[in-house]
């Protein structure tokens, strides 16, 4: 079809087609537009002198209202122009005539619209005034969609005395559905009829969602022109898209002609500011609406919607608090657990408890689990597969699957809907949510595909029930179970993240002990080095001692005692080197192995190995040992005892036989040992802070190496231990041993 530019407009591109440059309007009004700055006029709908006596288009081109209305008029009329932002529409009065005067601003233009007054009656202003007040109770105590769409319905065509009033709601594909209606005996019912998205174009919507109000009293009468057609400033037509008189496409026009309406009023249902559906209005005469109508019509749609937005609010609130609540426990269940897969699959509440689905699949740490009605394995990790490859969304979601992913076709029955949350895209680790195909039909009015008239694309001529079965859709994935979604993917990352982060932590304690003990094991080898040297050394000195006490005397009898002594002392080093094959064969090992020792033993042992000094000194070595027996290792407390006993005889005074004392004792269930002595003793201020030092010597002694006291105060401390001492030069030197009940 040709529209007014003689331009072809059929189905294929009215999605396309500039209805704001439309050029024309309908009969039951005049419209004006002038110029911002100076209020000159510079276009005029061709019908002007059909509403104002006496006044042509040519003769008001170029001027200003003056030439349409009484001197005494223009004043008034021109600080209603003045004031066309704060107060619209305005009752306007042209000579002795008023009109409801709507005023709006496009292109730098002001356009004047003007529609005859229609003064209502006060017992009508009334009725419709408590009408209205009974119909907001109503809207107030209901919370059922059926119920306020009805209230709606019915309030509306009470007030138009339209033959039919239908609410029409879109959904997400911007298709509709007659949810209620109201109609006249013999009129046509579209109740739970759907109409598709192309009967209401992209433009047409978008346009709805901004004039909220649109009438075409006669879809038969005779459109306007604007003069001239383009404007003479900008040199393109005036942009009516908001006007209240612009004339509807001839696509539309057609349309309505075929659907037998032949007066209709549309009104917006704006829901959280998107157009959420209308309240379509249908004669089958001419019939116009005054202002007052229509503005009551409109401020009952404003209260429907705002009861449709508390009634979805209620219950989306509700729904999303349980979900967060399921939400919640299932990521507490998971701490608890100390395992994902648990947590979401293995109890109580489970992962298809916070959405509406059927089935629910986890591929994560190379594991994939399954719950519900799912697509069998092979088919999930194709899925999975295409998802890591294809999207880069961080939640997919989709009631169509097959649509983008072709392979689902083979099982609408489980996976017509999927909603896909991403943990990571380079593992492919997702989790994923399945609804089944909704076998339903639609009852369309009219088959959706348009007629073509050879290569043109018409509206539709038939609006008769026509219903088709629906295939491979599932139930849409409402907000509520997106937004949980989101909330479960950051929660489940946090704690992927969070074990991770804890595994790290383990991986690097494991590390640090791992040194820690591998520095030990090697302190332990330096000690067993250390201990080797010193308690070999004692021996062989005895035996370097006996040999020259035989070279001194080589008779018989010495050589017979010497013997007897030696093969003592070899005795004790063969036990000695016992021991230190056992602590070799353990000084790797975490813990040493505990031994039953008998301390009386050691000293009797340490004794012998000291023999030549202690009678070369004439020492004397006093025990009292309230506790005989301890459970340490044997080795660690041979040489602790080797390098007290050998100190308190090397470091003898020289002014007295050596005394020393060996003591051991429990006090508050810990075990003692102390090695006192009457030697040289040490200024503890000038030396006490190095006692303990590696390679640390105090006295003049040739043997003296700095080695004893640090392997003996190492052993100890490894042993959980502790070593003190009491040194007074010229007096003697006290250390004593100190180990808690549970070390012994």
């Amino acid at each position: 079809m040709q529209n007014y530019q003689n331009l072809t407009v059929d189905l294929s591109n009215c999605d396309t087609e500039p209805i704001h440059l439309i050029g024309r309007i309908q009969p039951h009004g005049f419209m004006i537009v002038l110029n911002l700055a100076n209020f000159v006029v510079e276009q005029v709908s061709q019908n002007i002198a059909s509403f104002i006596e006496g006044v042509y288009v040519e003769d008001l081109i170029s001027h200003t209202l003056e030439k349409i209305c009484f001197e005494s008029e223009y004043p008034v009329l021109h600080a209603q122009l003045q004031a066309s932002t704060v107060l619209n529409p305005q009752l306007m009065t042209i000579k002795g005539n008023q009109y409801f005067g709507f005023l709006q601003e496009a292109q730098g233009k002001l356009i004047l619209e003007c529609e005859p007054y229609h003064k209502t009656i006060d017992q009508i202003r009334f009725e419709h005034t408590y009408g209205f007040s009974n119909y907001q109770t109503a809207l107030n105590n209901s919370h059922s969609m059926l119920v306020l769409s009805q209230l709606l319905v019915d309030f509306v065509q009470n007030i138009l005395d339209y033959d039919r009033v239908m609410i029409y709601k879109f959904d997400n594909d911007w298709h509709g559905e007659v949810i209620a209606e109201k109609i006249k005996p013999g009129a046509v019912s579209y109740l739970h009829h759907h109409f598709p998205s192309t009967d209401i174009p992209a433009p047409a919507r978008d346009l709805l969602e901004k004039k909220h109000v649109r009438q075409i009293p006669d879809i038969d009468a005779p459109a306007v022109d604007i003069y001239p057609y383009l404007n003479p400033t900008t040199g393109t037509p005036a942009n009516v898209l908001l006007s209240e008189l612009r004339n509807p496409s001839e696509i539309h026009l057609e349309y309505l002609h075929n659907m037998d309406a032949y007066a209709t009023l549309s009104i917006s249902i704006i829901v959280k500011g998107k157009l959420w559906g209308l309240v379509a209005c249908q004669n089958q005469r001419p019939k116009f609406v005054n202002y007052w109508l229509r503005q009551s019509c409109n401020l009952a749609a404003k209260a429907f919607a705002s009861a449709v937005l508390a009634s979805q609010d209620l219950r989306d609130i509700t729904v999303l608090e349980r979900y967060k609540l399921t939400e919640e426990n299932l990521i507490n269940q998971v701490i608890e657990a100390g395992n994902i897969h648990k947590g979401l699959f293995e109890k109580a509440v489970n992962l298809l408890h916070i959405t509406e689905c059927s089935g629910a699949a986890m591929f994560l740490e190379n594991k994939l689990e399954v719950m519900g009605v799912v697509p069998d394995q092979d088919q999930i990790m194709r899925l999975i597969k295409w998802l890591a490859v294809h999207n880069n969304e961080r939640i997919f979601y989709s009631r169509e699957l097959s649509k983008q992913f072709p392979e689902a076709e083979a099982y609408p029955e489980v996976a017509s809907g999927l909603m896909a949350l991403e943990i990571s895209k380079y593992n492919r680790e997702y989790i994923l949510y399945f609804k089944p195909e909704i076998r339903d039909s639609i009852v369309w009015a009219g088959k959706p595909e348009k007629e073509t008239d050879g290569y043109q694309l018409k509206p539709r001529k038939s609006f008769e029930q026509w219903v088709e079965v629906i295939k491979g859709k599932s139930q849409p994935w409402t907000m509520n179970e997106l937004e949980v979604a989101q909330l479960l993917l950051k929660d489940i990352i946090s704690l992927i993240l969070r074990n991770q982060a804890n595994k790290l932590k383990e991986l690097n304690s494991n590390l640090v002990a791992s040194a820690e003990d591998m520095q030990r094991k090697n302190q332990r080898l330096e000690d067993f080095a250390y201990i080797i040297t010193h308690n070999l050394r004692s021996p062989m000195s005895n035996i370097k001692g006996l040999y020259n006490l035989y070279e001194a005397e080589p008779s018989q009898e010495t050589g017979q005692e010497v013997m007897e002594r030696m093969n003592v002392v070899i005795g004790n080093m063969s036990n000695t080197i016992d021991d230190l094959n056992t602590i070799l064969r353990t000084a790797l090992d975490q813990q040493l192995l505990q031994d039953e020792v008998h301390i009386a033993d050691l000293i009797e042992k340490e004794l012998q190995n000291l023999e030549t000094a202690i009678l070369e000194k004439k020492a004397i070595v006093v025990q009292e040992l309230d506790v005989p027996v301890v459970h340490l290792p044997k080795v660690y407390m041979e040489s602790l005892l080797h390098n007290l006993l050998s100190n308190a005889i090397k470091y003898s005074s020289p002014d007295r036989p050596p005394l020393v004392k060996v003591k051991s004792w429990q006090q508050n269930g810990d075990f003692f040992l102390s090695v006192s002595d009457n030697g040289l003793g040490l200024d503890m201020q000038r030396f006490g802070n190095k006692m303990f030092g590696l390679y640390n010597t105090f006295h003049d002694n040739k043997d003296a190496k700095g080695l004893g006291l640090y392997i003996t105060k190492m052993q100890v401390e490894s042993l959980g231990g502790t070593i003190e001492v009491e040194s007074e030069a010229g007096i003697g030197t006290t250390f004593t041993v100190r180990f808690n009940s549970q070390q012994v």
